[in-house]
């Protein structure tokens, strides 16, 4: 319902076309780790160093099948579910180059819809199912327990999430592109006990880069790395690691005007110490998507996200975003 809601929308807004030469505008996917865990952490989206004056927005229509199942001594680890997110961002361009982003997220935990289809996925291309026949289906079951700490969903909850707040501005310009500094702060608006926050303030820094590929090819280039300072979750339990680093890169080829592929990666540190690998290992994810650019500033994308660490992110996530840009 969300993802037809967006994309009918768009369409609507979209229907007067520009010409090709007005396309220039290059942005990376919205897209983070929406693992139950991993998505209470300020762990920032990707996205282009330029700036704007003026507001733009996009929304973001995301849905996270999970199955991870870990046992080790008095640890246990189980994500078994889907996350159905929707993401509002809105960024105003301010003078001397700087912006001011909120970013608004809602997200909804339940055992989905998509379990029968994820098995099917991985026995048709041969890929480990983690044991998921063994569990039931459909059914939503996230649980971390460690020494003296357990914490456990088993009913659907949909909710706020927690607000991000971040400025950033351009730094320096280089040949073909542009590095930009950003900070920002996760407040704690989501409710923890539903798995929607993290119960705590975290606050983050970094450094991103874009840039055109040089020599004339349609390639466009942009990358983060950083490092977020988080509050004491009561969720994540007294083994959480609160100082994290995250890095990104993502490239887009242009081979039409108003078509693109995009590919991105994206990762961050351990979330916690212990026995659990899905936890005590840095995650990556790899997102692929194409976009269509109706006019000169609207983007519209539609793409998948896999966890190539495996259990360190989603199974899948299938996304759709929705970009304006003035």
């Amino acid at each position: 319902m969300i993802i037809k809601t967006l994309t009918a929308s768009a369409l609507t807004a979209c229907c007067a076309l520009a010409p090709p030469a007005a396309f220039s505008q290059s942005e990376p996917l919205q897209i983070t780790n929406l693992s139950p865990l991993a998505s209470l952490r300020a762990i920032p989206a990707q996205r282009s160093v330029d700036t704007a004056r003026g507001l733009s927005w996009a929304a973001s229509a995301t849905l996270s099948n999970h199955f991870t199942m870990e046992n080790e001594g008095e640890e246990l680890l189980l994500l078994d579910g889907q996350t159905d997110a929707l993401t509002l961002s809105f960024r105003y361009g301010l003078p001397q180059q700087w912006d001011v982003e909120v970013t608004v997220p809602w997200r909804h935990h339940s055992g989905g819809d998509t379990d029968n289809l994820i098995s099917s996925w991985h026995r048709f291309f041969g890929l480990p199912d983690g044991n998921r026949d063994g569990y039931p289906t459909d059914a939503l079951h996230y649980q971390l327990s460690q020494s003296e700490h357990d914490r456990h969903l088993l009913r659907s909850v949909s909710g706020l999430g927690d607000i991000h707040v971040a400025v950033s501005r351009p730094l320096l310009a280089i040949d073909g592109g542009q590095l930009g500094i950003s900070a920002g702060v996760k407040t704690a608006s989501g409710q923890a006990s539903d798995w929607l926050g993290s119960g705590a303030t975290d606050i983050y820094a970094l450094l991103r880069f874009s840039g055109q590929q040089l020599g004339g090819w349609p390639l466009w280039w942009h990358g983060q790395m950083g490092g977020t300072r988080a509050g004491d979750s009561d969720l994540l339990g007294p083994r959480q690691r609160r100082s994290l680093w995250f890095a990104g890169l993502a490239a887009e080829w242009r081979f039409t005007p108003r078509w693109s592929a995009l590919m991105q990666y994206d990762g961050h540190s351990a979330l916690l110490d212990g026995a659990l690998e899905a936890l005590d290992e840095p995650a990556g994810m790899l997102s692929m998507a194409v976009r269509w650019r109706p006019t000169a500033h609207w983007m519209i994308d539609a793409g998948f996200s896999e966890d190539v660490v495996v259990e360190s992110a989603p199974d899948i996530t299938f996304l759709l975003n929705v970009r304006y840009v003035p």
